[in-house]
């Protein structure tokens, strides 16, 4: 089908905060380790695999047709400030998803979110019309095993992987 990546994770990058910590842990350390090591799933992150001084909008534009899904991991201190709603990374994978490609979306809640109210128009829409799989686990080897139920759910959205012999 053309496409590089199984997935193009999308999350708000931030300085400060244990909410913030947790997320860029889960983003860069925890779900690398399951989907591509234990799943042998190919993921894009920005920040990891993009080239430094490379323009965010086209590498976010280029990587987003390569990709089969958007994961988008949501915090509930995301909710609070909004951080999502004014990125160009973020307008630009919410048009793909919504309008220009349909891909597949799998929206992931670090905490569980009360109150998507002050969340962009677009996520909410995606939490109505997808639903959302909540990451209940810490950061031990059991909650990093690709056999728990969360893990699970995660795979059951992505692409099938193709058995190699």
């Amino acid at each position: 089908d053309g496409k590089v990546y199984d997935a193009y994770v999308l999350y708000a990058r931030s300085t400060g905060g244990t909410s913030f910590y947790r997320l860029e842990t889960f983003v860069r350390r925890i779900l690398p380790d399951v989907l591509e090591q234990q799943c042998g799933y190919n993921l894009f992150i920005l920040g990891r695999d993009d080239l430094p001084g490379e323009a965010v909008v086209s590498v976010t534009d280029e990587n987003l047709k390569l990709s089969r899904r958007l994961i988008i991991v949501l915090s509930s201190e995301t909710s609070s400030c909004c951080l999502l709603e004014d990125t160009s990374e973020q307008q630009l994978a919410m048009y793909n998803a919504l309008i220009r490609d349909g891909i597949q979306v799998i929206l992931i809640e670090m905490d569980e979110i009360q109150d998507y109210t002050s969340m962009p128009e677009s996520i909410r829409y995606i939490k109505q019309k997808h639903g959302a799989i909540q990451w209940k686990g810490d950061f031990s080897e059991k909650s990093c095993s690709a056999n728990t139920r969360f893990w699970k759910n995660v795979r059951f959205q992505m692409p099938s992987r193709k058995k190699v012999s």
